[in-house]
């Protein structure tokens, strides 16, 4: 068999493309230089990659893409991903994103899809898009590159079911440790025995604390089962804010807590979800700034959304940190100890999750050694 020889790459592809003829599938078809040049390219992927032309028309694909979802290749190549609709009806959304990006050098990242192979079932993927633009635009395609998360999935699925499951069982007997202590509590109270008093007190402080951690873990449960329901109703947000600050000047002695700005207008909202938010946020701005002395709460109205932000002054947030700062039980590591906290990562997730349930968003904005800021956003309709 003639050997094919594959050009080097070079800055700027050809518009006098040299043809070639591929025998594929029964069918003769003409492939350049370039197209076999990406070919071989493609199949030194480990990660299963397809290349469509302009109208999603399947060119070709790698070796692990056959390999790994069982694919007749015969069957693939030549076929068009509107096709595909009868079998995977969200196919739509990943139509609709190609289509966007077929019309200028465009790309995505992490588009999840769940589509069913005849040989293995259904698999959950993360799909990564990129137009890759020839100079004559005749040769213009997408490249997908394709990560099966279907095991990844299934196994947070089983975690998530596990703690659902513990946080439902334990309610109960927390609910009946607590009455008792309360009543225990009471008991020692008239008898006068200090030592039984301090000791209760005690236990009933770390069941208090039991409790926020069971509270803790089911609203991680709701947020990644969809079981997030939101209460919404016309919110002062402002009022909030000073009733929450006022809470918590209250309490704390290691810092003074201003708020800068107003919001004049009601917003639709679950009021004990945001109070959470921002608890958090405060709660958060006080333990990371040990050697500063303030916190200033800034609220801000804008014409389709209100902006509420927590800054500290404390030791900041390293860059690498602040991309996983809102993910499910990160911690920061740090060997001047200075985020050397108590608490396992799950604050801001739930924060984050309650933010996005009202169709808003959550940031961070942070400088070694000039403390964060953490805003959140809250649409105004």
């Amino acid at each position: 068999m003639k050997s094919i020889a594959i050009p080097a790459p070079t800055t700027q592809l050809s518009t006098r493309p040299v043809l070639h003829r591929v025998i594929n599938a029964d069918q003769m078809y003409t492939k350049t230089d370039q197209e076999l040049y990406i070919d071989t390219i493609i199949d030194a992927i480990h990660e299963p990659v397809l290349i469509l032309d302009k109208e999603l028309t399947i060119q070709s694909a790698n070796n692990a893409f056959f390999h790994k979802f069982k694919a007749n290749k015969k069957k693939t190549v030549g076929t068009n991903l509107t096709a595909l609709n009868k079998r995977a009806p969200k196919i739509k959304i990943l139509i609709k994103r190609l289509q966007k990006i077929s019309k200028k050098n465009a790309s995505f990242k992490e588009l999840e899809l769940t589509f069913p192979f005849r040989k293995i079932g259904e698999r959950t993927m993360l799909i990564n898009a990129k137009r890759i633009a020839y100079e004559n635009k005749k040769f213009d395609f997408i490249l997908l590159s394709i990560e099966d998360v279907t095991q990844r999935k299934l196994i947070e699925q089983q975690k998530d079911d596990f703690v659902g499951y513990v946080t439902h069982e334990l309610k109960t007997p927390i609910t009946s440790l607590s009455a008792f202590l309360q009543l225990l509590q009471g008991y020692h109270a008239k008898t006068g025995d200090k030592k039984s008093q301090f000791l209760l007190a005690k236990a009933a402080g770390q069941l208090e604390s039991l409790t926020k951690l069971l509270n803790s873990f089911t609203h991680v449960y709701k947020a990644q089962t969809g079981m997030l329901v939101l209460q919404k109703e016309k919110v002062d947000l402002y009022e909030l804010v000073r009733e929450i600050v006022e809470m918590f000047q209250y309490t704390t002695t290691t810092h003074t807590i201003s708020i800068d700005g107003t919001i004049t207008k009601p917003i639709p909202a679950d009021k004990e979800r945001i109070r959470q938010v921002i608890v958090n946020l405060l709660i958060n701005a006080i333990k990371y700034s040990p050697d500063a002395d303030t916190i200033v709460v800034k609220l801000c109205e804008e014409p389709k959304r209100v902006v509420v932000s927590v800054q500290d002054f404390g030791p900041g947030i390293p860059k690498e940190a602040q991309a996983r700062i809102f993910e499910r039980f990160f911690r920061i590591s740090d060997k001047n100890q200075n985020y050397n906290v108590k608490g396992i990562g799950l604050g801001l997730y739930i924060a984050m999750e309650i933010v996005k349930a009202h169709k808003g968003k959550l940031l961070v904005e942070s400088d070694i050694e000039k403390g964060a800021t953490f805003s959140f956003s809250l649409p105004t309709k």
